[in-house]
């Protein structure tokens, strides 16, 4: 009898509350975790990735995507490493790694596209016939060859590599920006030939040693005299950088000229180059004209230190929409000059800002003045800094047209700026105005992308309110909210 009321207390404890609610949760608990094995077991078989960086380093942009609907013929990677191969960087960057992430995105989207591993070492002959200047080909390297031809992409070739006293470091990923750059000689063929006006005080691109970044955007480079020689037909582009002495009348002639059957034209230029009647001679045809003048900056969010120097906004355009985020890749101008739109000009033009100044900051026109408050000679911002113009602003693909473009930036000093305070968004700018004047817009948006994360710039105004959020708003309401809850809670 013990026996069977020993049974039948067990069998009663079970019908207790504390049992059930023990056993609900129970259930509940291993039905949640059978749950995460199965979501798990099905995850596993699919590829999903998703790039948390913030300056997507593993996605492919809009212009490489729609650039590859446009190959219809194969093309070929060699990566000059061997399987599993690990390649050790600064900054804790595995270049296999980093490549193969990204040639995989280009191999996803293309069938027509195939990788394969060569070991340099075991394969000298294989590599020495893609080695056109008899340099060698390091380790590392990555060949893309299509029916037109080929491209090496060395490892220094697929980051922005800068020295520090701490020693070298990576602070930008450019394997898709050289990556697409080769796929549109591979299949072309073609290298679009740009030419550097001299005979002005001009800084050459060779001497800024940035040769090689545009060479390997597929231009070549070459030097133009003006004022003894005409315009070669094959010219592309004419570029101007930080001129310091104006054009004279038969040069300016001849840029009129090479601009009214379509030709492209970039000018940086500012108040160094003191008289501007035949640039802005040109300039006018298209209705924009630089503003003689440094541009002053009065709000601090928009300078780094100094008044003269300038963290402008990006308007809405092509060639700016990748930096339009100041706080991670800000471009920098120093000693700016203003630019405006004229009242008049043809109907057929399109006239655009690129960046603009502050509100509060003022073009300095007399510069023997030197006030730091703006007085009444000076003209009030927001003040424009660059401006694109095109003529006609349309074309017809069925009845293409030449089409000028040219970009005016009111700063000569942006690519010195560049190299020698190591500003990337400069250099990103100048490469975006050539492929906007190439009308290419694949490679628009393919920047180096930075690996650096710049600190938040705010207004005093911005600092006020969000100081009075953090600091009282919010602790106050959280405060109130359990101080009420308490009172409710006291009275149960």
């Amino acid at each position: 009898m013990k026996e069977i009321k020993a049974i039948k207390n067990i069998r009663e404890s079970f019908k207790t509350r504390q049992v059930k609610y023990g056993g609900y949760a129970a259930l509940i608990t291993l039905a949640v975790i059978i749950g995460l094995i199965l979501v798990n077991l099905l995850v596993g078989q699919f590829s999903l990735q998703v790039d948390m960086t913030s300056t997507s380093i593993f996605s492919l942009s809009e212009q490489t995507v729609q650039m590859l609907e446009t190959i219809k013929t194969p093309v070929k990677f060699y990566g000059l490493w061997r399987p599993g191969e690990k390649f050790a960087l600064p900054n804790n960057r595995d270049l296999v790694e980093d490549a193969t992430t990204v040639i995989n995105l280009y191999l996803s989207k293309h069938s027509n596209m195939t990788l394969e591993l060569i070991d340099p070492d075991r394969n000298p002959g294989f590599v020495a016939r893609y080695d056109k200047d008899k340099t060698g080909i390091s380790r590392g390297s990555l060949i893309v060859e299509g029916e037109k031809g080929f491209r090496v992409i060395r490892p220094y070739d697929m980051y922005n590599i800068s020295q520090s006293q701490a020693g070298v470091e990576i602070n930008g990923v450019t394997l898709e920006r050289r990556i697409t750059s080769a796929l549109l000689f591979a299949g072309t063929g073609t290298t679009p030939v740009v030419y550097e006006v001299t005979g002005h005080g001009e800084i050459a691109i060779s001497a800024l040693g940035l040769q090689d970044l545009v060479e390997r955007e597929n231009y070549s480079l070459r030097s133009l005299n003006l004022l003894t020689s005409a315009i070669p037909s094959d010219a592309s582009a004419i570029i101007m950088i930080n001129p310091q002495r104006d054009l004279n009348q038969a040069e300016a002639d001849k840029l009129l000229d090479y601009l009214e059957k379509g030709g492209r034209f970039l000018i940086m230029a500012d108040y160094n180059i003191g008289d501007l009647s035949n640039m802005n001679r040109v300039l006018a045809s298209y209705g924009i004209a630089f503003e003689f003048g440094i541009v002053i900056e009065a709000e601090n969010s928009y300078m780094i230190n100094l008044p003269f120097t300038e963290i402008p906004d990006m308007a809405d355009h092509d060639i700016t929409k990748p930096l339009a985020n100041k706080s991670n890749t800000p471009v920098l101008l120093q000693g700016a000059m203003a630019l405006r739109e004229l009242g008049t000009k043809r109907r057929t033009v399109e006239v655009k800002p690129l960046m603009t100044s502050s509100p509060r900051s003022f073009l300095r026109t007399d510069l023997n003045e030197a006030s730091p408050s703006r007085i009444a000679s000076d003209i009030s911002g927001p003040l424009i800094l660059g401006m694109t113009a095109m003529d006609p602003s349309w074309v017809d693909p069925n009845n293409p047209v030449p089409q000028a473009r040219i970009v005016a930036i009111g700063c000569g000093s942006l690519l010195p700026i560049a190299v020698q305070l190591g500003v990337d968004a400069n250099r990103d700018l100048f490469m975006n105005s050539f492929s906007w004047l190439g009308d290419r817009p694949e490679n628009i948006t393919i920047r180096a992308k930075s690996l650096y994360i710049l600190p938040m710039r705010l207004t005093l105004v911005q600092i006020i309110v969000f100081g009075v959020l953090f600091i009282f708003v919010i602790p106050v309401g959280l405060f109130t909210g359990g101080f009420v809850n308490w009172l409710k809670r006291r009275h149960l």
